[in-house]
């Protein structure tokens, strides 16, 4: 073993003693606890809400009516321009509020600032009479809500105990679960009223910041924190080097992360493409099928989370219930392919909304465990949502890319099941966590 590998080693057995002897279980008082589930759970609430709101249905409906020439290209174009945006986004808000000296917190003015211009930029979605300047609108909104979104999950680092973090994390998961379901219908009350629609969810979004902080104990001031390092320009892009010493466990749940969420959005976003070809339903049974489907992805999501959330706690261990959640998504996928029928589909929506809610509920405290340096969790934990977001959008390479060789959709539910299941050995093999 040469001497690199032997200091690498060091490294990676330092970081595993760290991990072991941070103090995780400090007490916080039931007040406190409960301000700060509230804070989590309202978070995700008001900005799936409004997000939901104006890309699900307001927005769609928009270039509709105001007779843009190819809507559906025009969306396209959207998600493309804001996924790109929001993969750059996070890691720069996370390692920006890493670095921050404010008197008011690390994370509490990137919050309430970022969901303000976030709100702004949406209300400029609506306004907006070109595509050139709701594409710049749009992206406006996706670089400020990860203003908002990076600094807000960093906080789980920051301020909660390891034995409540994956409380927090089912609170907020139940909160973009419940807004999910708010946004759609939302936007489904305004669809004839989309002014008043989009300022709704406008005022939602630029609000949920200032709600957050307003709710959980005030964020002590950083500024008598160390200071981070000088060196001007240089020192800020160096902030944005993904970490390297000890970092084996952080970058192993990194491609099982993008593993599960690649495999679920292959089959989840093109659902009703799916349903389409592959039962030959027309579009209105689809649609009955859709909403089917959804009711029960929903139901199962909710039960997995809140099921996790309190075998998490009391067990101690997020490796279990994350191969679990695998094993479930893999199960739901391959359903529609053993059982041809739509009640193929009414089980794999059972079986995927309970492995996503499993995962849900675990992953977030997982991903805190194997951070290399507690200190910069900002830039680590956005590094981790890259797969989120790059998951989303390759799905829709591999689907429609399976879809166009193959003439058909069957493909996609074995190579999903697969993709699911390739994530188990990079959780099993993760040392610093349990």
């Amino acid at each position: 073993m040469n001497q690199q590998d032997q200091k690498g080693q060091r490294d990676q057995e330092k970081h595993h003693v760290e991990q072991r002897t941070t103090p995780t279980s400090i007490a916080l008082p039931m007040k406190t606890m409960i301000r700060f589930l509230v804070g989590f759970l309202l978070c995700g609430v008001m900005w799936m809400t409004a997000f939901n709101c104006a890309s699900m249905v307001l927005l769609p409906q928009r270039l509709k009516d105001d007779g843009f020439a190819d809507p559906n290209g025009m969306i396209a174009q959207l998600n493309a321009a804001g996924a790109v945006v929001a993969l750059c986004a996070n890691i720069v808000f996370g390692s920006f509020s890493d670095r921050s000296r404010s008197r008011f917190g690390r994370r509490t003015p990137f919050m309430v600032l970022g969901a303000m211009a976030a709100g702004t930029c949406l209300l400029l979605v609506s306004l907006a009479h070109n595509t050139v300047t709701i594409i710049a609108a749009w992206c406006g909104l996706q670089l400020f809500l990860n203003a908002l979104l990076a600094p807000f999950l960093a906080t789980l680092s920051d301020r909660i105990p390891g034995h409540l973090r994956v409380r927090m994390s089912v609170a907020y998961g139940l909160g973009t679960t419940m807004g999910n379901a708010l946004g759609t219908m939302t936007g489904a009350l305004f669809h004839e009223q989309k002014f008043i629609g989009f300022v709704i969810a406008a005022s939602l979004l630029a609000l949920s910041g200032l709600v957050v902080v307003t709710i959980w104990p005030k964020e002590p001031s950083a500024a008598n924190l160390p200071a981070p390092d000088s060196g001007g320009v240089k020192a800020v892009l160096r902030s944005f080097k993904p970490p390297t010493r000890g970092a084996a466990d952080f970058y192993k749940a990194l491609v099982g992360r993008f593993c599960l969420m690649l495999a679920y959005n292959m089959v989840y976003a093109y659902q009703l493409y799916i349903i389409e070809s592959y039962l030959g339903q027309n579009a209105g049974q689809a649609a009955a099928t859709i909403a089917t489907l959804s009711a029960c992805t929903m139901g199962a999501s909710l039960t997995g989370m809140i099921a996790t959330g309190v075998i998490a706690e009391r067990w101690g261990r997020r490796k279990p219930l994350l191969i679990l959640a695998a094993l479930l998504l893999a199960a739901g996928f391959l359903t529609p392919r053993l059982i041809h029928s739509v009640y193929g589909f009414y089980v794999y929506g059972l079986l995927a909304g309970l492995g996503y809610g499993t995962y849900n509920a675990a992953n977030q405290a997982l991903s805190i465990d194997v951070l290399p340096d507690k200190k910069e969790a900002g830039k680590g934990l956005g590094i981790l949502n890259l797969a989120n977001t790059s998951g989303m959008i390759l799905a829709a390479v591999f689907t429609s890319g399976i879809y166009a060789i193959a003439g058909t959709y069957r493909p996609v539910f074995i190579i999903a099941a697969l993709i699911a299941l390739t994530s188990i050995p990079c959780i099993t093999s993760i040392r610093s966590a349990r």
